[in-house]
This record gives C-alpha cells, structure tokens and sequence, in this order.
C-alpha cells in the first residue's frame, strides 16, 4: 500500500489538508494502516466522524460492495476477514461497486458529499 493521496495519506498530511479547507482533524479519528491514514470513507463505519468546522462536520454515509478476487463483499471488514490482511496490498484490484461518501452536515441538513480528498471542499463554501 501506497500513499496515493487520494484514500492513503500520511496522518500529518490528512491534518494539514484539512487544516487548509478549514476543517478541524479529530485526533485519533483516522483508522492507520501500515503508518498511513486511510482516507476512504468504506473502511469506517457508519457515521464515524473525521473532521469538525465551526458549524458542522464530516461523516461516514453510506453502503459499501466490493469486489475482489471473484467474490463480492458488503463491507472493508469482511474482505479483509475472509482474505487476509495482505489483501491491502492489492487494494488497487479491489473493485467498488458500490461506495460510501464523506458528508458534510451543519449539524440538521446534507450539504455535501465527497470520496475522495482531492474532493474536500472548503468549510467555508457550506458555512460550516
């Protein structure tokens, strides 16, 4: 697994791009894999929460399938338990069918989505 900058960052970098667009990184709140900060949001649950602003947040939202190696999963968990932890190595093969998004929320409403974090928006542009 390669840092790729879009799913794999190091923890610094993810804070720093953060810290840019004006959001708050959570301590801690980023799953860690071979020193890196996992970026895609399939690999955290459900409404796990990454990042802060002002007036808002950013959340896990979704459902995830994937496959992989012949086989369809409906969770990162699952690949992973039936393939082993070096199927990581190959996560480039992995196949989304299906994916689950970053969500911007003021708290009430859906303001926006993204997957990836080259797709960050500004906190400010959802006056978050």
């Amino acid at each position: 697994m390669i840092p790729d900058l879009l799913n794999f960052i190091n923890e610094n970098g993810l804070k720093i791009m953060l810290d840019l667009k004006g959001w708050e990184y959570l301590s801690n709140s980023a799953l860690i894999i071979n020193e890196l900060a996992v970026v895609k949001p399939d690999f955290y649950p459900e409404r796990h929460i990454l990042a802060r602003g002002k007036k808002g947040y950013i959340y896990a939202s979704g459902t995830t399938r994937i496959n992989y190696a012949g086989n369809e999963f409906s969770s990162v968990g699952d690949l992973l338990m039936e393939c082993g932890e070096s199927a990581i190595k190959q996560f480039k093969e992995w196949v989304f069918l299906e994916e689950k998004e970053w969500v911007l929320t003021n708290g009430n409403d859906w303001l926006a989505s993204f997957t990836t974090l080259d797709k960050l928006p500004k906190r400010t542009t959802y006056r978050c």
